[in-house]
């Protein structure tokens, strides 16, 4: 990702207390350009998804700046994936993804469904699915739900807060794969929050540590895309995650 890139999201000296009196973050710097893909990595507790939620206006900062605002963003611009699917058990998985839409009043419903239909095969729904209920749905498949729910409004800022992290190894490997097919076909501005060193290296543009509510270092990752998960057994991919564990070690001392 060119540096020269439009920023897409500006943090200045963002800080967040808690009632108990507990700084969860401590005065957050961070650019992140448009188009591109920031992963946060740290410790839990450390402030990763507390930052994300203030990106999303979710949670109302203690002290600093956000560009944009959150409530200067237009309905749609921006989708939030949370680590659990959260799908209304009521609703079949096209309701479920039409959900947004239904929500800012865009289009007619037949161009809603029409919509939630697209985005569920560009996860890899296949039509005998889309009348199934979340409780007829696998882990996988909810969270593949979970995605389309996010993108059928085309936002230009998607914040994923560990949406794998429940899953077993394959499968979110799977969906690795799949998020990353779904940024080069749709390009838009991401921030990943993530425990996995390897995850965030392999869909990032560049990884930071969060770590006692600050960014503790920045590893800008250099990797051609488009992206494979097979790149982890390639040399460069292992020194990038060097680079990252020591750079989340030097953060913690």
């Amino acid at each position: 990702m060119s540096r020269s890139a439009p920023t897409a999201i500006t943090c200045r000296d963002v800080r967040v207390r808690f009632a108990a009196g507990r700084d969860v973050l401590c005065g957050v710097d961070l650019d992140v350009p448009a188009g591109s893909v920031v992963s946060l990595v740290g410790p839990s507790g450390c402030g990763k998804t507390t930052l994300l939620r203030c990106i999303a206006g979710l949670q109302r900062p203690t002290a600093g700046a956000i560009d944009p605002l959150p409530e200067a963003v237009a309905p749609g611009t921006l989708a939030y994936v949370f680590q659990e699917p959260a799908l209304l058990p009521w609703l079949d998985a096209v309701r479920n993804v039409m959900l947004p839409l239904d929500l800012v009043g865009r289009g007619t419903p037949a161009e809603r469904r029409s919509a939630a239909e697209r985005w569920l095969g560009e996860v890899g729904f296949g039509r005998d699915d889309l009348a199934k209920h979340p409780g007829e749905l696998s882990g996988g498949m909810k969270m593949r739900v979970s995605l389309a729910r996010a993108l059928v409004t085309e936002p230009a800022i998607l914040l994923l807060d560990e949406p794998f992290a429940a899953l077993d190894d394959l499968l979110r490997t799977r969906l690795t794969e799949l998020l990353l097919d779904l940024h080069a076909r749709h390009p838009q501005t991401m921030i990943l929050v993530t425990h996995n060193i390897g995850e965030a290296i392999l869909v990032g543009d560049e990884v930071c540590a969060i770590d006692r509510g600050r960014v503790g270092g920045r590893v800008t990752v250099d990797l051609p895309r488009p992206r494979l998960a097979r790149a982890r057994g390639g040399t460069a991919f292992g020194h990038l995650y060097e680079a990252v564990s020591d750079m989340l070690a030097e953060a913690a001392r």
